[in-house]
């Protein structure tokens, strides 16, 4: 048995230099279905701050087939089916995302929330749909079953799964490599890909099989997860591009009945072909008055007349769960409490009219460090020579965390690395000055030195 890939073709990649692909991944990167992907944006609402980030879910496709390669090639390298085992990987990061629609995330929280209600990830359950499709099927079956896929993907394959889509699999080491090269924040992005795979090995952990990086990684899983961080940060959840994703959540939402939406993602034959480009394209050339609103919003979005920050807010998780609330509905309370009925109780004081609704916006839970992600997706810390702990040689992230002291100098203990969500209030820009001027005047004299986040960053 063929020990290597049989590789017919090769595609240019600016972060990998060259990425090759066996007869299936180019019978199906080749499909009209796969091909949409080229059409979708990877971030979305970010090129509005970060002006090269124009890069696609289709190029970030290919390279998470391509690091799920990789890190299979390392893993299964001693046994027999390793070739097996590394297409099934391939096939696996080559078809995560491909249920994604245009503007990618945002399509979740409007069409796909609609179409599958009961499913936090839209996408994913369509992915699953897609994949099962006779555009897909028939080439799939070339290889494997679709369900060896989605046992991936689901996490059922145990051993698998977190080399695609764990802490530091294949999906989040390809976004923060490629997404901080295009948007010019590769201080954020720098990981020692190779050396993290280079030392990803299968070992026991309470007596079952589970994915473990080598200890001597440590300050390289320590510096990657830093740089994540600070990529979400400064790049995914600058206030400018939530802004944007502001704008493109309201289009979405206008455009969604009068475009039929709905029932065109239903239609894999129609879906193949809604894109970005499609989509605006349809809000412009037609003139109808029930997509005013939503041409106007792409007006908006392309003459970058975006909803302005005028407010934020860390709202820790361990506060929510100490007032029993979640952090969700203590994010909305918070804004509305500190900031937006202050507001309002002055305009209605004052007689001050104000044009447009404010609009909250929070992020998804953040943290320096986050160890329950690594045993959420199985993943352990392997220490051959038990130097973390005599007599024992695989650990928690979390264990291991505690008997590396240094690192709280910088990432704080444990108790400091909960998790924390940043929310926002937002105003329409014909209101924005006008509320400022007001929460200047209004604000309690203890948040007097509070930042104006207005001013932070273009």
């Amino acid at each position: 048995m063929t020990k290597v890939l049989n590789f017919t073709r090769t595609i240019r990649d600016p972060i990998y230099d060259e990425v090759r692909m066996t007869e299936i991944e180019n019978k199906i990167i080749d499909t009209p279905i796969f091909q949409r992907l080229r059409w979708i944006s990877q971030l979305s609402g970010v090129r509005q701050v970060y002006p090269s980030a124009i890069h696609s879910r289709f190029t970030h496709s290919v390279g998470v087939m391509h690091l799920a390669g990789k890190y299979a090639e390392e893993v299964f390298r001693k046994d027999d089916d390793v070739v097996e085992k590394t297409q099934l990987a391939r096939l696996a990061g080559l078809l995560h995302d491909i249920g994604h629609g245009p503007f990618s995330h945002t399509y979740d929280d409007v069409v796909f929330k609609r179409v599958y209600p009961n499913a936090p990830h839209g996408h994913d359950v369509h992915r699953d749909k897609m994949v099962n499709s006779e555009f897909l099927k028939p080439l799939i079956e070339e290889f494997t079953a679709p369900e060896e896929l989605m046992k991936v993907w689901d996490g059922e394959s145990y051993i698998m799964h977190p080399l695609i889509q764990g802490a530091l699999g294949a999906d989040r080491l390809d976004f923060m490599l490629r997404d901080s090269f295009f948007a010019g924040t590769l201080h954020f992005g720098i990981i020692a890909v190779n050396r993290i795979i280079n030392n990803t090995t299968i070992q026991k952990h309470l007596r079952k099989d589970a994915i473990h990086y080598n200890w001597k990684c440590l300050d390289d899983i320590y510096s990657s997860l830093i740089g994540r961080f600070f990529e979400y940060k400064n790049v995914y959840f600058h206030k400018t591009a939530r802004a944007a994703d502001i704008t493109i959540h309201e289009m979405l939402r206008e455009a969604c009945e009068p475009l039929n939406l709905i029932e065109r993602t239903n239609d894999l034959a129609a879906y193949t072909y809604l894109n970005e480009y499609t989509l605006v394209g349809e809000i412009f050339s037609k003139d109808s008055e029930k997509l005013a609103k939503a041409k106007s919003l792409v007006k908006d979005l392309f003459d970058r007349r975006l909803y302005k920050a005028v407010w934020e807010k860390i709202i820790d998780e361990s506060t929510a769960e100490n007032l029993g609330v979640s952090v969700e509905d203590l994010c909305n309370i918070t804004s509305q409490e500190s900031f937006i009925k202050k507001i309002k109780s002055h305009t209605e004081e004052k007689n001050i009219s104000l044009e447009f609704d404010m609009k909250i916006d929070s992020t998804y839970k953040l943290s320096t460090i986050n160890e329950q992600e690594f045993q959420a997706s199985n993943i352990y810390i392997y220490d051959p020579y038990e130097k973390i702990r005599p007599g024992s040689k695989s650990f928690t992230l979390n264990e291991a965390l505690n008997t590396t002291a240094y690192i709280t100098t910088f990432a704080g203990p444990r108790a400091y690395r909960s998790l924390f969500t940043l929310v926002r209030v937002y105003a329409h820009p014909n209101d924005a000055e006008t509320i400022k001027k007001i929460w200047k005047k209004i604000r309690p004299k203890t948040l007097a030195k509070d930042k104006d986040v207005s001013l932070t960053s273009y």
